[in-house]
């Protein structure tokens, strides 16, 4: 992946309002959706997009191929080498909005579900893997000191576990429900932002930190109140 690039405009940058269906409908796709982010408002090889996605680079290609004949790619240079030249890419706009209307959704719910669906899927697929890697097939229901009641994937009945046994891999799931008055919401939630910002994969690349070293993880955070 290129290095940070001297004209990547701020986040707060004038977005391109997108009116042509085919350009709404890539863009609401979760596939083209994170196939444009390697060259949003950045220039990246192929190759390069294709190791930061984890994507084959057959599939990178075709992804490519769609994005330049919708216009949402252009060919920014060709870097010279031995046998063909390296192609890099930038997104036409900085930034884009897509308009409701613009999409092929029937709602905004059927939006959410194709867009969160594929990650949730991968989430648990990755969820799986973990528990399987520990053994804990089953489940535990049980009410712990504090009075709450939680169900807790487990190998045995009796297992204890402690999110943070170092001898455990470093992984951390559950869901709960918290009563918060307005300051404690907003607490948690600048928590749980500048979380995110710290560790954010694209801050560090952009700070020159690659991955050497470094495992990838997924971090899936969802803080949102409740119906009343």
């Amino acid at each position: 992946m290129e290095g940070p690039d001297p004209g990547r405009p701020r986040a707060d940058a004038d977005a391109f309002t997108v009116a042509d269906p085919e350009q709404a409908r890539l863009l609401s796709d979760p596939r083209f959706q994170a196939a444009m982010r390697p060259f949003l408002a950045r220039e990246a090889s192929a190759s390069a997009a294709a190791a930061e996605l984890g994507l084959d680079l057959n599939a990178m290609l075709y992804r490519i191929r769609l994005l330049l004949a919708a216009g949402l790619l252009r060919v920014v240079r060709e870097e010279k080498r031995q046998g063909r030249p390296i192609k890099v890419y930038r997104s036409v706009h900085d930034a884009y909005f897509v308009p409701y209307e613009a999409t092929p959704f029937a709602d905004l719910e059927e939006r959410l579900w194709q867009q969160q669906l594929p990650e949730l899927r991968e989430l648990v697929r990755l969820q799986a893997r973990l528990l399987r890697q520990g053994g804990r097939h089953g489940q535990r229901l049980f009410r712990d000191a504090s009075g709450e009641t939680w169900v807790q994937s487990a190998a045995a009945g009796d297992e204890r576990i402690d999110w943070l046994d170092p001898s455990q891999p470093a992984a951390l799931d559950f869901w709960t429900d918290l009563a918060l008055d307005e300051a404690e919401s907003r607490e948690v939630q600048r928590r749980l932002y500048e979380l995110l910002r710290t560790y954010s994969l694209d801050r560090r690349q952009g700070a020159g930190q690659g991955l050497a070293g470094r495992k990838r993880y997924r971090l899936n955070v969802a803080f949102v109140p409740l119906e009343e």
